[in-house]
């Protein structure tokens, strides 16, 4: 079955490695066997790769782009994914990790990537998440005993 990509105006694609760009209109192209693909949208800079989700996306992606890369950084993403799947508790995105870690298997890292984008926003949600702090106690008990608490000392 042949895949379609719809691009749009000025939009870039990556396919087998080679960067294609899309001229100043909407244009359909169709790839008829089997390729690596990852539209630019979907690529993740390096700098950007800060988070331990983010990591195993941009070393996938790398895997995508690079055949060097997937022939020597199977076992490095397998171990990072084993990681992410023990860290998370629910079972959507354990699921997700699974499928991605299926994905890998096959070498389809671009499926691979889209099942991993869920967990990368709720990772992003989680860290963004005010830190549950203990309830504050009543400013009477801190300085019971004349010596004041504080950040740093």
């Amino acid at each position: 079955m042949a895949l379609k990509l719809r691009l749009k105006p000025c939009e870039r694609v990556v396919i087998n490695g080679c960067v294609v760009q899309n001229e100043n209109r909407r244009y359909t192209l169709t790839i008829s066997n089997f390729a690596q693909i990852i539209r630019g949208s979907d690529i993740l800079q390096e700098e950007d790769a800060v988070t331990p989700v983010r990591r195993a996306y941009f070393l996938i992606q790398s895997m995508l782009l690079d055949p060097e890369v997937a022939a020597t950084g199977s076992g490095a993403v397998a171990a990072m994914m084993a990681q992410l799947y023990t860290a998370f508790a629910r079972p959507d995105i354990q699921d997700r990790i699974a499928r991605a870690m299926g994905h890998i298997g096959e070498r389809d890292y671009y499926k691979a990537l889209s099942a991993l984008r869920p967990v990368m926003e709720y990772e992003g949600t989680l860290l963004s998440a005010p830190s549950s702090a203990p309830p504050s106690a009543p400013a009477s008990s801190i300085q019971a005993d004349g010596i004041g608490h504080h950040a740093g000392g």
